[in-house]
């Protein structure tokens, strides 16, 4: 596969200029002006297998009948950051079908999961925009209506062949590792992705990645040792880079959680 083209980073703009990202029928504009930003979200319930493609004009009239909103500054500058970023909420994945894990195995999955947009004022560090490519839908995961949390379920694919993912400029891909050391067969049917805990990295073709999830089930308890690895996984193609660091960062590498609220 080629190197994709790289649509973050460091962005100029002129006085007036309208840089534009599309992907598909999904599109994302940002205009320069002497004391404001304007950017206009246009929303697609489709996903698109094509390459985000990022270009500049002189003017927005063809912007009329998107949504938009307007962000006041003293004066603007004339670079801003894109930054693409993990999910706010656990993401819930779902295999193609369920996966019985005998005891005394593991497995290893791949989760495909969608990006949001991120632009940063220079020097500043709080986004002004922080929004998906791919709004998903929301639901619970817990195992009833007063233990779980509020999380995304739509856009996400967990295969067990990696081959079976397709790499998109909007999607990353998390390797997570589920050992069954229970006495008892682990049916998984979902899973609780951390999307909030995970730092995105790029390869040297510009594919988007995680660190490893790492799920284990005790037979001794009800508990499941979640571990996130601490360094980018031994994946994809060439060197791995750091894009952006997890939204939430937890003081250990090791959680706790019920199996109830990670698996499904």
């Amino acid at each position: 596969m080629s190197k994709r083209i790289k649509w973050w980073g460091d962005v100029s703009l002129a006085l007036d200029e309208v840089k534009v990202w599309d992907l598909g029928k999904r599109m994302i504009a940002i205009q320069r002006l002497h004391k404001e930003w304007v950017i206009w979200n246009k929303e697609s319930d489709s996903e698109s297998t094509s390459q985000i493609a990022v270009h500049s004009q002189k003017s927005a009239d063809t912007f009329s009948d998107v949504p938009y909103s307007r962000h006041l500054v003293n004066q603007t500058s004339d670079s801003i950051n894109i930054s693409p970023m993990l999910a706010d909420r656990s993401i819930v994945a779902r295999p193609a079908t369920s996966l019985n894990i005998l005891s005394g195995e593991h497995i290893e999955l791949y989760v495909s999961s969608p990006l949001w947009f991120l632009m940063k004022l220079k020097l500043k560090t709080a986004p002004v925009v922080d929004i998906p490519f791919l709004r998903p839908s929301d639901s619970w995961f817990g195992p009833s209506t007063m233990e779980g949390e509020l999380c995304y379920a739509k856009y996400t694919d967990a295969r067990v062949n990696l081959a079976q993912i397709e790499k998109r400029d909007h999607r990353a891909i998390t390797p997570v590792i589920i050992k069954n050391q229970h006495t008892e067969t682990l049916t998984i049917e979902r899973i609780n992705l951390p999307a909030p805990f995970l730092t995105l990295y790029t390869d040297e073709n510009q594919d988007f990645w995680t660190q490893e999830v790492e799920i284990t089930y005790h037979s001794d308890s009800n508990k499941t040792g979640l571990r996130l690895k601490g360094s980018p996984p031994n994946k994809g193609t060439g060197k791995m880079m750091l894009i952006s660091q997890a939204r939430q960062l937890s003081d250990s590498h090791h959680l706790v959680k019920s199996i109830k609220n990670l698996l499904g």
